[in-house]
């Protein structure tokens, strides 16, 4: 039976509330066993996730909870297991607040977010009557002379946005982080009020009050019982939207579990929980994939804003990590992943992990480390382009506007080198220099893997192990690399690479059907180009 095109309007948009998405009769993946898990309580949480995975939708679903009872939850788990009553609800959306210029800017939209939420609760913030009542001044008389029979329920999405927004502006970041302190400040000492206070954010910033000290929050963000939260099960693909992936199998030609294995290897992957026993579906992804399946698997994350600003902004003013390190294992503590951060002393994996470039791999048996990798194809795809942008950033633009898959597939081989020296040449040796071998191999990668073409890095075969090997459209292409120096050795360890590649047979047995072009490269530390070279 043809699939009826009508059943996409099931599909859930990004920036629909709750309610809508219920009233609207869209799928609706039922997270509500574990909402109840914590909104029965009178605690107070913080969730952190990456961008794209549902944070609003959570913040919007408890949103109707408190404020309207069962009325949207017809038919989900929680109908039978929520037995109280309604509450006022003060809804902060942080995620508004993220495109700032100036101080000014932020305080602007930051006192319009929160006397909107506020009167929409029901609860008026006092006037300003002097210009030493700063705003949260205000929300401290307006929690002090609440009505003790009061008791709202607070939900903020986002709390870190504004923070988030200006990493690259110390002076900025200092006097909104000084601004928001004050606030939480004040929400902390009046927590013993609220009903029910949630956040959802991607970091955890240090100073802020609300995470550390007596009465604080608790943070979910690792707890294997929430693992699943966000974000969606292979269970719940399978179960939820099992026409569509029927329909993306045959637009595709192939079978269901072919469709289902390659949404896994593209979109899943994700792990939130301390003893890495669970994974989870990129939600923004798979439904655009689902959406448009004849696109095929797409990287959505970077190219439809998925870029996470906490990470763009970061590497402003910081260095990625050393592209020798790309696609590698990366370790990062329990204490360092669970505990709130310095901006100045963050660490690198713990900020990409965070962003969700990286992910939970493994947990180590005492809980304490952590080996951490990239998620899936399109997060690695992601990272790649990611560090092609910013390390060539300075590269001809008609070299870089050609990439790599261009030059290495249509260039003559005897003018792949000296494109290749105009991109390289223009790298920032301050935060990215060219130290080794390993190095200059990594930046490479980055450099060709930017192109839209996946690598294989020291490849073996029962010789030996070459450089790197990859596929050009309709050419495979060998490199092996050597380091140089001293000026002196540059034509030895030119010989030394064409020994390698013709008595170790680097690619002699793999795509037999493609033209092959095998090439030594020597590239000098001190010209900082790749100065002899040579095609077999």
């Amino acid at each position: 039976m043809p699939f009826d095109i009508r059943e996409f309007a099931k599909l859930p948009r990004s920036q629909e509330s709750f309610a809508a998405l219920r009233r609207n009769g869209k799928i609706y993946v039922d997270k509500t066993a574990m909402i109840y898990d914590l909104a029965f309580t009178e605690d107070k949480y913080f969730i952190s996730r990456p961008r794209r995975f549902g944070k609003t939708l959570l913040i919007s679903t408890l949103e109707s909870l408190f404020r309207y009872g069962l009325r949207d939850f017809k038919g989900l788990a929680i109908e039978k297991l929520w037995h109280d009553h309604t509450y006022p609800v003060i809804h902060l959306d942080f995620s508004k607040c993220d495109d700032l210029n100036s101080f000014e800017d932020f305080k602007n939209q930051y006192i319009g977010i929160v006397e909107t939420a506020f009167a929409k609760a029901g609860l008026t913030l006092p006037p300003a009557k002097t210009e030493f009542d700063t705003l949260s001044v205000r929300v401290d008389r307006a929690f002090t002379f609440m009505p003790e029979t009061f008791s709202p329920v607070l939900l903020i999405d986002e709390y870190d946005s504004p923070l988030n927004s200006c990493l690259h502006n110390r002076g900025m970041f200092n006097a909104i982080h000084k601004e928001l302190q004050l606030f939480y400040k004040i929400v902390k000492a009046h927590g013993g009020k609220f009903r029910f206070l949630f956040m959802t954010g991607i970091c955890k910033y240090r100073n802020l009050d609300i995470f550390s000290g007596n009465n604080n929050i608790t943070d979910v963000s690792l707890y294997t019982d929430f693992g699943t939260l966000l974000g969606y099960t292979d269970e719940e693909v399978r179960h939820c939207f099992a026409p569509f992936v029927e329909n993306a199998a045959t637009v595709l030609g192939i079978s269901f579990e072919e469709c289902i294995s390659r949404l896994k290897q593209h979109y899943d992957g994700f792990c939130f929980d301390e003893k890495a026993s669970s994974h989870v579906f990129a939600p923004w992804s798979v439904l655009s994939f689902l959406r448009n399946p004849a696109r095929g698997f797409k990287n959505y994350w970077y190219d439809s804003g998925g870029q996470s600003a906490v990470l763009l902004n970061y590497i402003k003013n910081h260095s990625l990590l050393s592209p020798e390190e790309y696609g590698k294992d990366q370790y990062v503590s329990f204490e360092d992943l669970d505990s709130s951060q310095e901006l100045e002393v963050i660490n690198p994996q713990v900020l990409l992990t965070m962003a969700g470039y990286l992910t939970i791999k493994k947990a180590d048996p005492d809980g304490d480390l952590f080996t951490v990798n990239y998620p899936n194809e399109e997060v690695r795809t992601s990272i790649r382009r990611l560090y092609a942008d910013k390390i060539f950033i300075k590269a001809p633009k008609y070299v870089i506007g050609m990439s790599a898959l261009a030059l290495f597939s249509q260039e003559s081989p005897e003018q792949i080198v000296p494109l290749l020296n105009q991109v390289f040449e223009k790298i920032d040796y301050a935060r990215y220099p060219i130290k080794d071998e390993a190095s200059l191999r990594g930046y490479l990668q980055m450099y060709v893997e930017g192109g839209g073409i996946d690598t294989v890095t020291e490849k073996h075969n029962a010789y030996g192990r070459s450089d790197l090997e990859f596929v050009a459209q309709k050419r495979y292409v060998v490199i092996e690399l050597k380091f140089s120096k001293d000026a002196d050795d540059e034509e030895l360890l030119l010989k030394k690479a064409v020994t390698q590649i013709k008595e170790k047979h680097y690619g002699e047995q793999s795509h037999p059907e493609l033209e092959h072009i095998r090439m030594a490269l020597v590239f000098s530390k001190d010209k900082r180009q790749f100065v002899k070279s040579l095609v077999l």
